[in-house]
């Protein structure tokens, strides 16, 4: 199935009256430092004319070392369910394969993902979606050097194997690493305009894959070679 067909909906559009936008982003051991700071570069750009409050949620208050050794320091704890998330951001790295195993930290993102008006993942972090059963029967992508793994969270999701990114309903899931920018990048042109997107883009002199489909990682490795 193509990555641009999403049997779920569009992405919703930003709820009247809703001035700021809540943005929790999971954090842990091991997190991919670009899974969660490329994203974030575009979320709290003063270009893309959102007013986006970027926090940082983790199990403790200590703070959490990336797997490229540099550390984030968290604010929210993800046990508390009474902080609501518009946007809630589930990031990859080798941490959310021991991070997925512990039942209550999963129920507590389940809660978080269940009580958001949208939610994002990046990476391996498709993993830990798909373990909450939320997005069986949906369109997800992941990271194409680790597909396998997050497959076997979600036996009943259906994974797109081609595609930078995708979106279905509230969902967007994109593939590895960088991936996750051109992800961000095409919610903020649903939330402004693609003009205000690619202003953003041109801040940070990057060149957005603005097109899901366009995913030549795909055919570096042998699983998702086929599409």
């Amino acid at each position: 199935m193509s990555p641009t067909v999403a049997p779920h909906g569009p992405l919703p559009k930003i709820p009247k009256g809703l001035n700021k936008i809540k943005l929790g982003a999971l954090v842990f051991d091991e997190v991919d430092l670009l899974d969660v700071m490329g994203p974030m570069r575009i979320f709290g750009e003063e270009s893309n004319t959102l007013d986006i409050e970027i926090c940082f949620v983790s199990t403790t208050f200590e703070p959490v070392r990336t797997s490229q050794q540099v550390t984030i320091t968290p604010k929210y704890l993800v046990s508390d369910t009474t902080q609501k998330y518009d946007l809630f951001f589930i990031p990859g790295g080798l941490g959310n394969l021991e991070y997925v195993k512990k039942e209550e930290l999963m129920a507590y993102v389940k809660t978080h993902v269940e009580q958001s008006t949208w939610t994002m993942t990046v990476c391996t972090g498709a993993g830990l979606l798909a373990k909450t059963g939320l997005v069986d029967g949906y369109n997800v992508t992941t990271n194409k050097q680790m597909f396998e793994w997050p497959m076997s969270q979600g036996p009943n999701v259906n994974w797109i194997k081609r595609a930078r990114w995708v979106q279905d309903g509230k969902y967007v899931t994109s593939s590895g690493v960088s991936a996750g920018i051109d992800a961000a990048l095409f919610i903020i042109s649903e939330f402004t305009s693609v003009e205000v997107a690619d202003a953003v883009a041109t801040h940070i002199e990057y060149t957005w894959h603005r097109v899901a489909s366009e995913d030549p990682f795909a055919d570096t490795h042998p699983f998702t070679r086929s599409g």
